[in-house]
């Protein structure tokens, strides 16, 4: 089990095949987004599908990490408190996280983690997305 954004999860895979490679090999990919309330925006996690990834939301001025949207194995799933967000949804065969109906409360940092399951072990990169929310 893990606890990640304070959403507890049992993960598909077998924890003796889940090796995390040396934490200084661990990435870090920082981007920005705009958007105006009401709109769509797609946040990316990778051009590459992960084995399992969580997105997180932090509101400005908060250390709250949230979980939003989660896929570890068996299709992704949104959590209820995302809707105040906007209409949440995480396209078939994607990692990325489309928030449609964009609301004004959706302004923050999404954090998706992700881990790649590769022959050397598994991989994990973090994708911090900082999102800005225009008015019309």
């Amino acid at each position: 089990m893990i606890l990640y954004c304070g959403l507890l999860l049992s993960l598909a895979l077998p924890l003796q095949a889940l090796e995390i490679l040396d934490p200084e090999e661990v990435e870090y990919i920082r981007t920005n987004a705009t958007a105006t309330v009401g709109d769509s925006v797609t946040l990316d996690c990778g051009s590459t599908m992960p084995t399992i990834f969580i997105w997180g939301f932090t509101k400005p001025g908060t250390d709250n990490n949230v979980a939003v949207a989660y896929n570890y194995g068996q299709g992704p799933k949104l959590q209820a408190q995302s809707s105040s967000l906007g209409h949440m949804l995480v396209p078939v065969n994607t990692s990325a996280l489309v928030i449609e109906e964009l609301q004004r409360d959706a302004e923050g940092m999404y954090t998706c983690q992700a881990l790649y399951d590769t022959d050397e072990g598994t991989r994990i990169t973090f994708y911090f997305t900082r999102l800005d929310v225009d008015d019309d």
